[in-house]
């Protein structure tokens, strides 16, 4: 049996990704939780959004799941034994289509309340493509030159669908804005931004439910450092004007010694592959510290890559990733990874990003020292 729980029943069969999959764990203290895979509206490596429900002062949904998909949350809570309408609240662990895309469909078919991080009502009237300055940075505006400026290149199907999105959310009314140590009877709210400027985790008797924050089998993005446009800025809570505290690959290792700090007892509950290819992946959240052993891999292959010969972000990207890996849209997704670490090892003195648009390494190691700092 998987750590923090007594029994796993499947109450439905899914196909071999989880898709459609509902699940009835109990918890090593008599909780019910059930989970529900639910299908994201196209197709994903990641597989379904698994969304949770469970009794704490109220019913409690964690994320609806992707834009187009409610009747499939509308199908999965029925399996479960609950109706759209039994829903108290739903925590949004973060502001991607694939967590909150259904979110105004549930709140206009049931009474619940919409609870979630502050960050996520002061950005939810906005494209995310657009809260930051992408040319704050040199180095942002060499990410940007190289895939030359055109943000929604990833394709015209996913531009059409980002704007559904994005409308579907405008206007939402966050009933309930949370920070980090906030309550709801025995589930505690955790601040863990860097994936996402809004990401929340939520603790529930030895349990964590990780959102996007955690993952088993893969490693979340994390974002780059951010500067605000001018007319976000005005939205942004005064104690979160510093985008340094919302974004950043440092920002979310730092994020994930949080969840690591609460200890391996703690058993984790991700939004996706707790099931994949035909098997569970139940995982304690001592997978916060193979993530962040994978960054601190990744800092060093850049820094190896570079070494006494300066280098283009263009060339350490695909020099770092395989050439499948750079089709299409997911140039900027490399790109972009790759600047989050560039980011990481400027502020830590380990390289230098010079005026013709070159990384340079320093020749100091600091990164390690970080890296070792978080996970012993």
């Amino acid at each position: 049996m998987p750590t923090g729980f007594t029994s796993v029943d499947t109450l439905r069969e899914g196909d071999p990704q989880g898709n459609r999959m509902v699940l009835k764990l109990c918890s090593r203290s008599g909780h019910e939780i059930h989970a529900i895979g639910v299908p994201q509206d196209w197709p994903s490596r990641t597989g379904p959004t698994w969304c949770y429900v469970l009794d704490s002062d109220g019913i409690t949904l964690i994320d609806p799941g992707a834009h187009g998909s409610f009747s499939e949350l509308e199908d999965g809570l029925q399996v479960a034994g609950y109706s759209v309408k039994d829903i108290d609240r739903v925590v949004v662990t973060h502001g991607h289509s694939d967590h909150d895309g259904s979110i105004a469909q549930l709140v206009e078919t049931s009474d619940s309340t919409v609870w979630a991080h502050e960050m996520y009502a002061a950005l939810i009237n906005y494209n995310p493509w657009e809260v930051q300055n992408r040319d704050a940075s040199p180095i942002h505006a060499e990410m940007n030159r190289v895939v030359s400026g055109n943000l929604d290149r990833r394709s015209s199907s996913y531009a059409a669908r980002n704007r559904r999105y994005v409308d579907s959310r405008k206007g939402l009314n966050v009933e309930h804005t949370v920070e980090h140590g906030d309550r709801v009877g025995d589930v505690e709210f955790i601040y863990a931004p860097g994936h996402s400027p809004d990401e929340l985790c939520l603790t529930f008797d030895n349990i964590v439910f990780t959102g996007d924050h955690v993952l088993p089998e893969i490693t979340p993005h994390p974002t780059t450092k951010a500067g605000y446009s001018d007319h976000v800025s005005e939205d942004i809570p005064s104690k979160y004007s510093d985008p340094s505290r919302s974004y950043g690959l440092k920002t979310y290792m730092v994020s994930l010694k949080t969840v690591l700090d609460l200890g391996e007892s703690y058993a984790v509950l991700p939004a996706h592959r707790l099931y994949n290819r035909g098997k569970f992946n139940f995982v304690s959240v001592n997978r916060a510290a193979e993530v962040i052993n994978h960054h601190s891999r990744r800092l060093s292959q850049i820094v190896q890559r570079i070494d006494d010969r300066p280098t283009g972000l263009e060339d350490m990207t695909r020099g770092v990733f395989e050439r499948r890996k750079l089709i299409g849209g997911n140039l900027f997704m490399a790109l972009s990874e790759i600047v989050a670490h560039i980011e990481l090892l400027q502020d830590l003195g380990d390289v230098e990003f010079t005026d013709d648009s070159k990384i340079r390494h320093t020749g100091t190691m600091e990164f390690r020292q970080f890296c070792d700092g978080l996970v012993n």
